[in-house]
C-alpha cells in the first residue's frame, strides 16, 4: 500500500479504467471479484482524492482533422516560465506543457489543422516579452501516442 492509501486492487481498477473509461461498475467489480457497492466506494475515493483526475477518451485526431502536431520547445525569461507556461496552456491547441530540463525552459506539444494555424500559434507565443527563442519541431507520424502506459503495462 503506498502513503496514499492506494492498494493493488486500486491499482487494478485504475489500470482497467485507463484501457476503457467507459466500463461499467458491474463489469470492473466482475473482473476485481468485488462487490459492486465497494469498487464504486473505491472509485469515489480515488476521485475525490483526486488519483484519478477525470474519465476520457483518446481521439484519433487525424480522422477529426488535426494533422498537424508540433513539438515547440521554448526558451523563457527567468522568472517567467510559470507563466509562459500557464498563459500557453490556455490556447485549445495545446495538448500539453512541461516545465523542463535543459537548453529549454518549457515543452509545449499541440495540435492543428494545418500549418496556417500552427504559424497564428508560434506568431502569438513569439510575441509574448519574456519568450527568448523558441524551436519547433513537427511530428511526421506518431509511433505511439498514450498517456496511460505506466498503469497498464
Amino acid at each position: 500500500m503506498t502513503n496514499l492509501g492506494i492498494d493493488e486492487t486500486d491499482l487494478k481498477l485504475i489500470r482497467l479504467l485507463a484501457k476503457d473509461s467507459r466500463r461499467s461498475i458491474r463489469d470492473l467489480a466482475r473482473e476485481l471479484g468485488l462487490a459492486g457497492s465497494t469498487v464504486h466506494a473505491r472509485l469515489r475515493r480515488l476521485v475525490e482524492n483526486h488519483v484519478i483526475k477525470r474519465f476520457t477518451i483518446l481521439p484519433d485526431y487525424a480522422a477529426l482533422g488535426y494533422n498537424v502536431t508540433a513539438i515547440v520547445l521554448l526558451q523563457v525569461e527567468g522568472g517567467k516560465i510559470l507563466d509562459a507556461g500557464e498563459y500557453i496552456a490556455k490556447d485549445p491547441s495545446v495538448m500539453a506543457v512541461y516545465d523542463i530540463t535543459g537548453d529549454y525552459d518549457l515543452a509545449v506539444i499541440a495540435k492543428f489543422r494545418n500549418v496556417d494555424e500552427l504559424d497564428r500559434f508560434l506568431k502569438k507565443i513569439n510575441r509574448l516579452p519574456y519568450v527568448r527563442r523558441s524551436v519547433t519541431s513537427l511530428v511526421l507520424r506518431s509511433i505511439k501516442e498514450d498517456f496511460v502506459s505506466p498503469l497498464t503495462g
